[in-house]
């Protein structure tokens, strides 16, 4: 009886560290007029088909596509679980579209916003141009622009399904019909929205 305590009581620790920890959201310090100019651009396309070169840009660039709100125009994707990236396509004609991404990097405990122009450009814009064979244009700056989307984290397994659903206070809700590997739709892990500025 004292050997199954011992190791029970060497086993709660381990098994504590089992669940998914939070992660605090560090925002960009720069303003939200210099988020907004390295952030959106325009391209002279419908927005359907700038949606669908959006897609097909990250899958290109090596992520994995978490969620697809085709409503509300975003996408959402992550890269080698430490890279985040969602983007929002907003219609501004028939032949027209304004598009807003938003980076994070994802490290122990924290998620930062990625704030570089030139991460923006090179590792998005510059290829969604190419995909799209034509220019992308910097926004002006009277120009309505979406609110930046807050990346969607993906839940790989069923206890990390299971871990956020705990953490929402749906754990009532059954996970056995889940299918592994795809996020339930209701609860993301990170907090949807637009950061603070």
């Amino acid at each position: 009886m004292r050997q199954i305590l011992l190791i029970i009581a060497l086993l709660c620790p381990i098994a504590a560290c089992a669940v998914a920890p939070q992660v605090k959201f560090e925002p960009s310090k720069k303003s939200a007029v210099e988020l907004r100019a390295m952030q959106v651009r325009t391209v002279a396309a419908d927005s359907d088909t700038t949606m669908r070169a959006v897609i097909a840009t990250i899958h290109d660039l090596g992520y994995r596509i978490t969620r697809v709100e085709p409503d509300a125009r975003t996408i959402s994707a992550t890269r080698q679980t430490t890279l985040r990236m969602a983007v929002v396509v907003q219609p501004r004609g028939p032949s027209s579209s304004t598009v807003r991404t938003n980076a994070s990097v994802v490290a122990l405990g924290r998620e930062a916003q990625v704030d570089s122009p030139e991460f923006y450009q090179k590792n998005f814009f510059e290829p969604l141009g190419a995909t799209m064979g034509r220019a992308l244009e910097t926004a002006p700056s009277d120009l309505a622009a979406p609110d930046a989307p807050r990346p969607v984290a993906e839940l790989n397994s069923t206890k990390e399904r299971e871990a956020a659903a705990k953490l929402k206070g749906e754990a009532d809700q059954p996970t056995d019909t889940a299918k592994p590997g795809v996020a339930p739709q209701s609860s993301p892990s990170v907090g949807a929205g637009k950061p603070s500025s």
